[in-house]
């Protein structure tokens, strides 16, 4: 969906896939010559090998229906690599950040309102709608509709692609006209584009 993603996928495809599967042609590469490639990441870098694994069989997939290839795609985990690959789930344990009680929210949401800076009410614009830090950090004046107390946020910022309109409660409203209007993001940085995702 945007160059960075793009860039990803060929980049892992690069790397860890066409070493090994470069001379062999796209018609003969079976099971054992994906798991060559998935294999020796498989446990070190659950991750990238997990979308290795995907990335592989969409390219064989399309292999498969343009009529260079013929039979099961060798890559698909369902029915096939899960019997041979543990799965992903089993290898990386994830640990999730402490969540905050609800005892302690609303004492933390004042701390947060206190608190100076751009990035500090773009968290709390966040909060207050629910929204994702993406969609947050990107807004832009023009989606803003401070009349009817409506956000819309295009269909190209949002995960699944669709227009999403998001209602603007009165202390979210008191939020954005309290902004100072200096770029065409709402919640700029010092140099007048997006906040970082950092």
């Amino acid at each position: 969906r945007n160059d960075k993603h793009r860039a990803q996928w060929v980049s892992t495809l690069e790397r860890y896939a066409l070493p090994h599967l470069r001379a062999i042609p796209i018609h003969e590469i079976t099971v054992n010559d994906v798991l060559a490639v998935l294999e020796p990441i498989w446990s070190s870098k659950t991750e990238t090998a997990s979308r290795l694994r995907g990335r592989i069989e969409g390219v064989l997939a399309w292999s498969t229906v343009s009529g260079f290839r013929t039979g099961d795609n060798p890559a698909r985990w369902s029915g096939n690599l899960e019997a041979i690959l543990p799965k992903p789930s089993k290898l990386k344990r994830v640990t999730h950040h402490p969540a905050l009680s609800l005892t302690a929210a609303p004492n933390w949401f004042n701390d947060l309102q206190k608190r100076g800076g751009t990035a500090a009410r773009a968290l709390e614009f966040l909060i207050l709608t629910a929204a994702r830090s993406g969609e947050v950090r990107y807004a832009e004046w023009k989606e803003i509709d401070l009349k009817n107390k409506i956000w819309t946020i295009p269909a190209r910022r949002m995960k699944a692609g669709k227009e999403h309109r998001v209602p603007i409660a009165d202390t979210a409203l008191l939020l954005l006209k309290e902004m100072p209007v200096s770029s065409n993001y709402v919640f700029p940085n010092k140099t007048g584009v997006a906040l970082s995702d950092m």
